[in-house]
């Protein structure tokens, strides 16, 4: 008992202060001495390749020895990458550590608890997988909050440029007055430029920020312009009615394929329902599957196929417009 009491407030700790570090705003002060050092280490390597590598690199973690370790692999400035997606204050390292962790604190558990070996390989799994399905969903939820207001923004940016406004006022009036993400973006861009760092630049950074195909448009078309020329406006509200009508069209898209999503939700959980159902009903009618060596390959196999499927079936429903 006191092991397994041992275990919860272990288990209760470590969800909580994970989900802090993930979810939480973090501090307001050191987020922006990251996004002005940020600055300075964009300034400093479009300006001079000459000068020491402490701005060069990204802190990857607060701790040396593991900055080096993660320094080594190139998946780490993809981590970092999608941190800053998912607009996390939190380094690659303690992403890294909080999964380590969760992976052992799972496994361990199940080890206490005398559940099957491959059961408590599967659960600390399950645990490390955990904080990165969070990143994942905090991508999206961003990515559709900003492709909501986006349309919104290009247009605003098209109605400042005809008042007169110059291309770094406009960028300014729509980070002033759109809502987050959207204006949080464009606000960076805007501080990128004043100090120092090319437009060109800024905006690609904006790109890499927001994995957004109507980003890359917006993005690209400016930088069109500016070396070609012609009229800045027209082609704004031309990309933010591109934007609108391929909304319209995913719309449509999920209504068509409504009947289809649902079938496959209800091909994934139909098994798992009708499990639970027989294990409250006649517990011991499924104890072969776990206590028995044959019937344990076959749930792990039937396991295997079912996410298969489920993968397979998202794989069709899902149309990229």
């Amino acid at each position: 008992m006191v092991w397994i009491a041992f275990l919860v407030f272990s288990v209760t700790l470590i969800a909580v202060l994970g989900g802090y570090l993930i979810l939480g705003p973090g501090r307001i002060g050191a987020a922006e001495i990251r996004n002005r050092l940020f600055l300075l280490e964009q300034r400093a390597i479009r300006q001079d390749d000459n000068i020491p590598g402490v701005l060069k690199d990204e802190v990857l973690s607060e701790v040396p020895f593991l900055h080096r370790l993660l320094a080594q692999f190139p998946s780490a400035s993809r981590l970092d990458r999608r941190m800053k997606q998912a607009d996390l204050t939190m380094t690659p390292g303690v992403f890294v550590l909080l999964s380590v962790v969760l992976l052992v604190v799972g496994a361990a558990g199940g080890v206490l608890l005398h559940w099957p070996s491959s059961v408590a390989i599967v659960f600390g799994v399950l645990l490390l997988l955990l904080p990165n399905a969070v990143v994942n969903i905090r991508i999206r939820r961003r990515l559709k909050r900003f492709s909501a207001n986006f349309p919104e923004a290009l247009e605003m940016f098209a109605r400042s440029l005809r008042a007169g406004h110059s291309f770094t006022g406009a960028v300014q009036l729509v980070a002033q007055e759109m809502p987050k993400p959207v204006g949080t973006e464009f606000q960076k861009v805007f501080d990128e430029q004043n100090m120092g760092i090319p437009l060109k630049q800024a905006l690609l950074s904006m790109a890499e920020r927001v994995d957004s195909l109507d980003v890359k448009f917006f993005v690209t078309a400016l930088l069109i312009q500016r070396e070609t020329g012609g009229n800045l406006a027209e082609i704004i509200d031309k990309i933010a009615y591109v934007i609108r009508e391929r909304f319209r069209i995913q719309g449509q898209v999920k209504v068509f394929t409504a009947q289809a999503r649902m079938t496959g939700a209800i091909l994934t959980f139909l098994p798992i329902a009708v499990a639970l159902a027989i294990g409250a009903i006649n517990p011991d009618y499924l104890k072969p599957l776990v206590n028995d060596p044959a019937g344990r390959f076959l749930l792990g196999f039937g396991i295997v196929l079912q996410i298969t499927g489920m993968i397979v079936m998202r794989k069709i429903i899902r149309i990229k417009i």
